[in-house]
């Protein structure tokens, strides 16, 4: 019985595969001077906006497909492998920023249920607050931003943190939550904090 079933579902299945290709190149096409690496998954391009000389890195994963959501990019921003993009509560990105593999930025989060709920079946409330990321960011590998973050201009996110608060500019953060370690810029002594 197992294998009839498995057969009734392939063509089920190679139909979505063959949709979801063809649909993801249709999402390409509306942000086509975007350079694209192989596996790069666009939902909701046409609340997509990016400048010139970005680069979405192999396997990356945006998605904007949100009924309030956008994404918007300045030049020069480059959107490692295996990254995700929730563009639900709206992401705006800044000029020459670099964001490392498995990096994930979200800008929309399920919300705890009311411990005085009793209906099992009631949906899942999500969240949605803005993701500010200024000018000249590098946010490394496997970090995470969570709604309502603001990274100002210049700063620097070390690799696995979690950004949970504002990021002053020049600062460099680290850990889970993230805190600021140092200033790197002359106005503020480039000293811990």
């Amino acid at each position: 019985m197992l294998l009839l079933e498995r057969l009734l579902a392939f063509p089920t299945a190679l139909r979505r595969a063959w949709h979801d290709a063809i649909g993801d190149e249709v999402e390409r096409r509306r942000l086509p001077h975007v350079l694209y690496a192989t596996g790069v998954i666009v939902r909701g391009a046409t609340k997509i906006k990016a400048g010139r000389g970005c680069f979405f890195d192999h396997r990356a994963y945006i998605n904007c497909n949100f009924p309030d959501g956008f994404i918007t990019m300045g030049d020069n921003v480059e959107i490692g492998p295996y990254s995700m993009l929730w563009g639900g509560g709206g992401i705006t990105i800044g000029s020459d920023v670099h964001l490392g593999a498995h990096v994930h930025v979200t800008s929309m989060e399920g919300l705890q249920v009311p411990a005085d709920s009793t209906d099992p079946m009631k949906p899942l409330e999500i969240g949605r607050k803005p993701v500010v990321i200024g000018n000249h960011v590098l946010i490394c590998s496997n970090s995470v931003v969570v709604p309502g973050v603001t990274i100002g201009h210049h700063a620097m996110v070390a690799a696995g943190a979690a950004v949970v608060s504002d990021v002053p500019p020049y600062a460099l953060v680290a850990g889970v939550p993230a805190r600021v370690i140092r200033y790197n810029n002359a106005a503020q002594g480039g000293v811990p904090v």
